[in-house]
């Protein structure tokens, strides 16, 4: 209910609106809005005005403080408190792989964020809280096997599959351990404890504080960002200062895509040549087509139409923390798509189709696989982390640096883009939402150009001059 008085002051006339309202708790609520016409109106007029203007803020005053439903949240509500219920929504509306990896980021900036309510997020405190986010340090662990950890584990004189029972690792992760690599400090920890031993007695333990990885830290940001993006659009808070235009997001040491030089491109193709035809057809496949590691990981032979030389790309295989690997919708809507196939890749899929005839022959009612493209030793589908390990091996074989398997990606668009294919058309092949996603990649990747256009406009210039 509304009540309108009538205020007559040197600067005319003016009418307070008061509204009485029963909030959630059943406590009174009253609130006050003063208005003034900005034009001479007639008597009839104004009190259409006023009435139009009453019933407004009576409604706006029922909205917040008694709606049908009791709001998510208000701006005193703790950020954490609205985190949790961001996160929750995101489980139900967005991947698995997406959801996971902002839990693991709330999880890293809640000791930053408690006892800040969502309105304090102003760009001042932003600031302070994003230096905090890459100020951070993480204890990096290096573990090797002494020599003597094979000798004990003998000694143990239990059977191996009883003792990888105990320790909770697997074989191979024990076999690296005896051979002196490198294994994970859990790991090593876990077969010191079966043994009843420190671990630095088994293992060499090396232990250094170092920075977080740019991504990981752009990843806290994110989430404090797209929190706020959440009570922003619920209009909760009025104004998201997390964006880019008040506050620095990307840290300043990330590093830029990276892509492989043409010669690189070559040389990699060549020592490709001599390996596995699995290998070899899938790190081709990868720098052929710019398909994502999931992509080509999920890939099944159903998928293809050999008659019109296409792929069709459904599906991804992904490794999602706390779910396992699991197959899932390609990124987004755009990268459901056919991507034609050059001819080497037929070849090398024909190549392929017999050997996977033959390992599907050996295994006999051991085959563990379906209709997947690329198998495990067992016929199922291929685990992600495969891909990256093949990846590895060719790089050192053929002395070249470490680039990861969504380089190869980068290095596809590069040559693309390069060889004067339309952004619009490469943007299409790749599975991107928007072509500016391409055409920033692409002049990421393309930086050594720059120096190559600014000599050949050197020359152009002293030919003119001679």
């Amino acid at each position: 209910m509304y009540y309108i008085r009538e205020r007559a002051n040197i600067d005319g006339t003016t009418y307070a609106i008061t509204v009485k309202v029963t909030d959630y708790e059943g406590k009174l609520i009253e609130k006050t809005k003063t208005w003034k016409p900005n034009f001479l109106l007639t008597e009839k007029q104004l009190q259409f005005a006023l009435k139009r203007v009453a019933c407004s803020f009576e409604n706006e005053v029922e909205e917040k403080y008694c709606g049908r439903l009791k709001p998510i949240a208000t701006e005193e509500t703790p950020f954490n408190e609205f985190a949790l219920y961001w996160l929750d929504m995101l489980e139900k509306t967005k991947t698995p792989s997406y959801w996971i990896s902002m839990v693991v980021s709330f999880e890293h900036i809640q000791a930053f964020t408690e006892g800040y309510r969502l309105k304090d997020f102003e760009p001042l405190l932003i600031d302070e809280l994003f230096k905090r986010i890459d100020a951070q340090r993480r204890v990096e662990y290096k573990v090797n096997g002494k020599e003597c950890l094979r000798k004990v584990v003998d000694a143990t004189g239990m059977k191996r599959r009883l003792f990888l029972s105990l320790c909770g690792v697997s074989e191979e992760t024990l076999k690296v351990a005896m051979r002196g690599e490198r294994v994970c400090y859990k790991s090593a920890s876990n077969i010191a404890k079966a043994l009843g031993m420190d671990i630095s007695e088994l293992f060499d333990v090396r232990v250094k504080e170092v920075a977080y990885k740019s991504n990981y830290l752009e990843g806290m940001k994110k989430c404090i960002r797209n929190t706020l993006a959440y009570a922003t659009r619920l209009g909760i808070i009025k104004q998201n200062y997390a964006y880019r235009q008040y506050v620095t997001c990307r840290h300043p040491d990330a590093e830029k895509v990276k892509s492989m030089t043409y010669n690189e491109a070559q040389i990699f193709m060549q020592v490709c040549e001599n390996e596995t035809i699995q290998r070899k057809l899938a790190l081709t496949f990868l720098i052929m087509t710019g398909l994502r590691k999931g992509e080509l990981c999920g890939l099944d032979w159903s998928d293809f139409d050999f008659e019109q030389r296409k792929v069709h790309i459904k599906r991804q295989y992904e490794a999602v923390a706390t779910k396992g690997v699991i197959l899932k919708e390609p990124k987004t809507a755009a990268g459901k798509r056919d991507i034609d196939l050059p001819q080497r890749l037929i070849d090398l899929l024909d190549e392929y189709r017999e050997w996977y005839k033959e390992q599907k022959a050996k295994l006999g009612d051991k085959w563990g696989g379906e209709d997947n493209l690329f198998i495990a030793k067992n016929g199922k589908r291929l685990h992600p982390t495969t891909i990256r390990n093949w990846l590895d091996k060719v790089l050192n074989k053929a002395g070249l640096p470490h680039y990861t398997v969504h380089s190869l990606r980068h290095t596809y668009i590069t040559l693309l883009v390069d060889a004067q294919i339309p952004v619009t058309t490469v943007s299409k092949m790749v599975g991107h939402a928007k072509s500016s996603t391409t055409l920033g990649i692409y002049t990421a990747c393309m930086w050594d150009h720059d120096q190559a256009a600014s000599d050949s406009l050197d020359e152009y210039f002293k030919k003119c001059k001679g």
